[in-house]
């Protein structure tokens, strides 16, 4: 009976762990959709993302539900996060969301943020082409 018990008690454990993990990772196919995206720029989300980061950047994906659009259970926000070190040293963040719709399979740019700031498509699009002049 003890080892029922204990054998119950340490699937209970095992199954618990799985949840977790399958929920962290519940947002990898939407991430997968961003990347492989073009619009609006006509170029995938990854390589222009890369092309942000330049060969001294840093890149970190991410998604979750966003608040804005909590009546939508088929809406994720994707976000990219690049900390980019420019020729001359200096260091800047350009941050870059978008919304994946599950149902409707689309993908918009939602918002960029260039070092803080809220940019909109166009003016961010300057700014980031003046990083890489940096």
């Amino acid at each position: 009976m003890a080892r029922a018990l204990k054998a119950r008690g340490v699937l209970a454990l095992v199954f618990m762990i799985a949840l977790t993990l399958s929920a962290c990772g519940g947002f990898d196919r939407d991430i997968s959709e961003v990347k492989r995206s073009n619009a609006p720029t006509g170029i995938a989300n990854e390589e222009l993302v890369r092309q942000i980061a330049g060969a001294r950047g840093k890149i970190v994906w991410s998604a979750e539900r966003p608040e804005k659009y909590k009546d939508n259970e088929n809406i994720v926000l994707v976000r990219a996060i690049v900390d980019r070190v420019g020729r001359s040293g200096a260091k800047h963040q350009v941050m870059m969301d978008w919304i994946h719709n599950r149902q409707t399979e689309k993908v918009d740019l939602e918002g960029l943020t260039v070092d803080g700031e809220q940019r909109s498509v166009v003016g961010g699009a300057l700014q980031v082409l003046l990083l890489q002049l940096d």
